[in-house]
C-alpha cells in the first residue's frame, strides 16, 4: 500500500511520518482527503517527495503527476521552488512538454510576485528541458536570462553586498557550455567557458568534453570543405592549456577528441605553416600537446578497455608515419581480446578501430598489409560457423562492418593496383544493405601508387586510366544501388530526402568514368554515365547550375557532393566525341553546356580544338586520296575547306556573334574547322603577331594558354604544312605561290605560340618538345630538330 521515494530527508524533528505517501493507483487511495488527513497533515515537503518519485518512475503517466499536483493545491498547500523544479524535471523525464511550459509560466509568475524564487536548478532544468524538445528559441531565451541574472548577482556582490539575481554554479554553466557545443556554436561555447572562469567557478571534465567534441566536428567540416582548419586547432590548443591551468584531469573522451582535432594530418594548412612567426609558435605548441596526448593515451591502455583510445593511437601512428607504432598498438588490441579476462563495455574490434588501423596502414603506404588485414578480420579464408564463433586464440573476426571499413578497404585495394577486388567489395556492400557513398566510388577509382609497388615494373603512362571492363563492372553495381533509390521518388520531389542521404553519382566521379569511356572510344558507356548524372541531379533537385531555383539546393551540399553537370563533366563529354571525331555530338554537348549557363574553360577549348583537328585531318586525307586516284589534272588539287572551292579563310564574322543581352559570345562552326581553330588560337595567344608584349584583349586573358593546348597547336600547324607540301605539283605555279603564303602563315603562327609560351613562363614537357622537333623536320630543318631532341633528353 505504501511506495517510498528513495530520497533521504534532513535530520530534523517532525511529528508527522516522513517519506511515505499513498499510491494513487492502488485501492483506497481516494481516502487521502478523509481518513489520512485526520491522522496527519501533509506539507510541501511530502508532496515534493511524491512528485519526485512519480517523475523518476518510467512506468508513470503524466496524468498521475498532474493529479498529484492538483491534489496538492486542493489542500491549499503552496508550492515552493523545490516543487516547481521537481515538476519541471518530472515533465522533462516523461516528455510532457505542454505541461512543462504551463509549470514554467506559473513559476515565472510567482517569481515576479515575489512568492517563490527561481534558483540555479530552475534555470538548468529549463535549459535542459527545452534542449531535449529542441525548442532552440526558448533555449536562447533562458540562457540569456540566466546569464543576465548571474551577472546581476556578481555585480551586487561587488557593490553593496545585497544579493540580487542568482548565484552562478558549475552545473548551470556547464549546461550552457554544452548547449552551445551541441549546436556547433564553438565561439559561444568557448566564450561561456571563459565567463565561467571569470566567475571563479570550478570546472571539471564534463565542462571541457563538449567543447573538444565541437572542435573535432568543426575541424572535420573545414577539412571536408577544403578550408583551412588551423582555427579549430588553435582553439583546441588554447582550451587544452586552460584545462591544464584549472587542474582538470582529461578523460578518454577529451583526449580522443583532442587528438582527432590536432593529431590528424591537415594538408590544407601547409601554406600557412611556412610563413613563420606566430605559425611557428603554434606548430611548437602543437608538437608538445601532440606528444603529451599520445603519452596519456598510452598510459590509459593499461587501466581502461576503450576502443576509442586504440583508434586515436592508431590515427596518431598513421599521421606520423610510424608503421612500427601502428603494428604495436594493433598487436596490443588483438592480445587483449585473446588473453584478457576483463569484460570491456564495448567490443575492442569494431568498425572504428579496424577502419583506423587500415587508414593508418594506408597513410604509411602499406597497402598489401592493409589488404591482408581485411582478408584476416573481415573476409576470413575459412567461413565455417564453428570457427567464426569460437572465442579461443584464433584470429578475431569483425562482425557488422560498416561503411568506414569498406571505404578504407576500397582505398587499400585500389592503391595496391587490385581494382578487380574493389568491384567485389562494392557488390558485398550492396548485398549487405550498405549504400556506397561518393567516397566509396572515389576510393575504388584511385590510381595505383607506383612508388609503393616496387616489385612491379613502371608500366603506366603519365595519365592513368581505369580499365574499361573494370569501370563497367563498377558502374553496374553503382547504378543498381541508385536505381533503387530513384524508384522511390520518380517525380523528383526531394524535400524530405536531404536529411537521409547524400548524392553518390557526383561530378568528379562521372567525369572520371566518362574519360575512361573516351579513352576506349565507347560512346554508349559515356552517354549512360551522363544520363545517370542528370537523373541524380534531378533526384536531389539540382537540374542545372545555371538555374536560380537550384542554387539553394546546391548550397545544401558541399562542393565535392554536387551532382549537377559542371564544366568538368561537359569537357569529358566533349573529349568523348572528340576521340571519335563526331562534331555532331560535340555540337549537341556544347549547346547544352551553353544553355545551362556554364562557361567553357581552357581544357574545354583544348578538347574542341582536338576534335576540329581530327575532322580536318580526315578531310585532308580523303582529299589527298581522291587526288591520287584522279588522272585529270584540270581538277583543283587543293580544297582547304570542304571541296567546294571556297576561300581557305572564311569570314571571321561567323566566329563571333551577339547574344540576346548584347554581349559577345564565342560560337563555332561545324564546317569551318580551320577558322575555328585559328579563332581559339587568337584568343589564347593573341591576335597581333608582331606584338610580343602582354597587350592582350579581355577574351585572351580569360582563356589563357597552357602546354597541352600549345602542343596541340604545334601538331596542327605541322600537319597543315605537311598537307600543303604534299599537294604541290611542279607544273602548277599559281597553286605553289598560294601554298607558300599559307605555309608562311602557319610558320609564323608556330613562332607566335613559342613566344607566348616563353612570355607566360610555362614549362614545356616532353610532348611539347617532340611536337616542336616534328615541326622543324616538317620544314626541312633537321639540325634544329636534333637540337630540340638533345635538349629534351638533357632536361629529362
Amino acid at each position: 500500500m505504501w511506495r517510498y521515494s528513495g530520497m533521504t530527508r534532513p535530520s530534523i524533528r517532525r511529528s508527522e511520518p516522513d517519506g511515505c505517501v499513498l499510491d494513487s493507483r492502488l485501492p483506497g487511495s481516494g481516502i487521502i482527503a478523509s481518513s489520512v488527513h485526520s491522522i496527519w497533515r501533509p506539507t510541501a515537503y511530502h508532496y515534493n517527495i511524491a512528485l519526485d518519485a512519480v517523475g523518476r518512475d518510467n512506468k508513470s503517466a503524466i496524468d498521475e503527476l498532474i493529479l498529484l499536483h492538483r491534489d496538492m493545491r486542493s489542500h491549499s498547500i503552496r508550492e515552493d521552488t523545490i516543487t516547481f523544479n521537481t515538476l519541471l524535471n518530472g515533465c522533462r523525464r516523461l516528455g510532457a512538454w505542454a505541461y512543462f511550459r504551463e509549470v514554467e509560466a506559473q513559476m515565472r509568475k510567482r517569481d515576479r510576485w515575489g512568492i517563490t524564487r527561481m534558483d540555479v536548478t530552475s534555470w538548468a532544468t529549463l535549459i535542459q528541458g527545452y534542449r531535449e524538445c529542441q525548442d532552440w528559441e526558448a533555449v536562447d531565451r533562458c540562457v540569456a536570462e540566466a546569464t543576465s541574472s548571474c551577472r546581476e548577482w556578481y555585480k551586487s556582490q561587488s557593490e553593496d553586498g545585497a544579493e540580487r539575481g542568482i548565484k552562478p554554479s558549475t552545473e548551470l554553466w556547464s549546461a550552457i557550455v554544452s548547449i552551445y557545443a551541441v549546436r556547433d556554436m564553438v565561439s559561444q561555447a568557448v566564450a561561456s567557458r571563459r565567463i565561467m572562469q571569470g566567475f571563479d567557478l570550478s570546472m571539471n571534465a564534463y565542462t571541457f568534453a563538449p567543447i573538444f567534441a565541437a572542435l573535432h566536428r568543426m575541424r572535420r567540416s573545414l577539412v571536408r570543405q577544403k578550408k583551412d582548419a588551423w582555427q579549430a586547432i588553435e582553439l583546441a590548443l588554447d582550451e587544452y592549456e586552460a584545462m591544464r591551468k584549472s587542474n582538470v584531469t582529461p578523460n578518454a573522451t577529451i583526449l580522443t577528441n583532442l587528438a582527432l582535432t590536432i593529431g590528424l594530418n591537415n594538408t590544407f594548412a601547409d601554406t600557412s605553416c611556412a610563413q613563420g612567426g606566430q605559425d611557428e609558435r603554434v606548430l611548437a605548441r602543437l608538437r608538445d600537446v601532440d606528444s603529451t596526448v599520445a603519452r596519456e593515451l598510452e598510459a590509459m591502455l593499461s587501466r581502461s578497455h576503450d576502443p576509442h583510445t586504440y583508434a586515436v593511437l592508431l590515427n596518431l601512428g598513421g599521421r606520423s608515419g610510424a608503421v612500427d607504432d601502428v603494428r604495436a598498438v594493433w598487436s596490443s588490441l588483438i592480445n587483449e581480446m585473446k588473453f584478457s579476462w576483463t569484460v570491456a563495455k564495448q567490443p575492442l574490434l569494431n568498425s572504428l578501430t579496424f577502419s583506423a588501423y587500415m587508414n593508418a596502414l594506408i597513410s604509411c603506404k602499406r597497402y598489401n598489409e592493409a589488404t591482408t588485414a581485411f582478408y584476416a578480420h573481415v573476409t576470413p579464408m575459412s567461413t565455417s560457423s564453428t570457427q567464426l564463433g569460437r572465442p579461443g586464440i584464433d584470429t578475431p573476426i569483425l562482425i557488422g562492418a560498416d561503411q568506414s571499413v569498406y571505404n578504407a578497404s576500397l582505398q587499400a585495394f585500389a592503391r595496391a593496383d587490385r581494382h578487380r577486388m574493389c568491384v567485389h567489395i562494392l557488390r558485398r556492400m550492396v548485398n549487405s544493405d550498405i549504400q556506397p557513398s561518393a567516397l566509396s566510388v572515389r576510393n575504388s577509382m584511385l590510381p595505383p601508387d607506383i612508388d609503393a609497388q616496387k616489385d612491379k615494373p613502371a608500366r603506366y603512362t603519365r595519365r592513368w586510366s581505369l580499365p574499361l571492363m573494370i569501370a563497367r563492372n563498377m558502374w553496374s553495381v553503382i547504378i543498381e544501388s541508385r536505381q533503387r533509390e530513384w524508384a522511390r521518388n520518380p517525380s523528383g520531389l526531394t524535400g524530405h530526402l536531404f536529411g537521409e542521404q547524400l548524392p553518390v553519382i557526383v561530378n568528379d566521379v562521372a567525369a572520371q568514368l566518362i574519360r575512361t569511356a573516351a579513352y576506349a572510344r565507347n560512346v554508349e558507356f559515356g552517354e549512360q554515365i551522363f544520363d545517370a548524372l542528370n537523373k541524380e541531379a534531378a533526384f536531389f533537385g539540382m537540374t542545372s547550375q545555371g538555374h536560380h531555383d537550384s542554387a539553394t539546393t546546391s548550397n545544401r551540399f558541399p562542393e565535392d557532393l554536387q551532382c549537377a553537370p559542371n564544366v568538368r563533366t561537359y569537357t569529358s563529354m566533349i573529349t568523348l566525341y572528340c576521340n571519335i571525331a563526331d562534331l555532331t555530338g560535340v555540337n549537341r554537348i556544347w549547346t547544352q553546356m551553353v544553355n545551362d549557363g556554364i562557361e567553357p574553360t581552357l581544357h574545354t577549348y583544348t578538347s574542341l580544338v582536338a576534335a576540329m583537328h581530327k575532322v580536318a585531318l580526315r578531310k585532308r586525307w580523303k582529299r589527298s586520296r581522291e587526288h591520287a586516284e584522279q588522272s585529270d589534272r584540270s581538277t583543283p588539287a587543293w580544297d582547304p575547306v570542304d571541296g567546294s572551292g571556297e576561300s581557305p579563310i572564311p569570314d571571321e564574322s561567323r566566329v563571333y556573334e551577339s547574344s540576346k543581352d548584347g554581349s559577345v559570345q564565342y560560337v563555332w562552326s561545324l564546317t569551318a574547322q580551320d577558322a575555328t581553330i585559328r579563332s581559339v588560337e587568337d584568343r589564347a595567344v593573341g591576335s597581333d603577331v608582331e606584338d610580343s608584349t602582354a597587350q592582350q584583349s579581355d577574351d585572351n586573358v580569360e582563356l589563357g594558354l597552357d602546354i597541352p593546348l600549345s602542343t596541340l597547336l604545334l601538331r596542327y600547324h605541322s600537319l597543315r604544312i605537311q598537307d600543303a607540301a604534299s599537294s604541290v605539283h611542279k607544273d602548277q605555279e599559281p597553286q605553289a605561290s598560294l601554298i607558300d603564303k599559307s605555309v608562311a602563315q602557319d610558320i609564323e603562327r608556330v613562332m607566335r605560340v613559342c613566344r607566348a609560351v616563353e612570355l607566360k613562363g610555362l614549362k614545356p614537357d616532353a610532348r611539347f618538345h617532340a611536337a616542336l622537333a616534328d615541326f622543324f623536320e616538317t620544314c626541312g630543318d633537321n639540325k634544329s630538330a636534333e637540337l630540340v631532341r638533345q635538349h629534351m633528353e638533357s632536361s629529362s
